[in-house]
């Protein structure tokens, strides 16, 4: 992991358009310098890689009603042992492409 675009942030999980999510205090496009790109039909953010309390994982950020989110998927959730709610310790970085 480039410790140099690393973002480490602590955050409360939260549920919301069937999805799990962790928000985050920053703006990705300014912190890494990089645009968001396309990550499926009709969707673009940005795919990172980090770690959730621990837990290794590749991943999207999507930007939401003005916000940027962590999208968890439900492999990650359940290994994390996560629940709704709860706070996580979140590493994040780019995934370079």
């Amino acid at each position: 992991m480039n410790r140099h675009r690393a973002v480490a942030f602590r955050a409360a999980v939260q549920s919301g358009h069937n999805q799990r999510l962790v928000p985050l205090p920053f703006d990705p496009v300014n912190q890494w310098s990089t645009p968001a790109r396309p990550l499926w039909k009709c969707g673009h953010g940005h795919r990172v890689r980090g770690s959730l309390n621990g837990q290794n994982f590749q991943g999207a950020v999507v930007e939401r009603a003005g916000a940027f989110w962590l999208l968890l998927d439900e492999a990650l959730f359940a290994a994390a042992g996560l629940v709704v709610g709860q706070l996580v310790d979140v590493l994040i970085e780019p995934e370079e492409i």
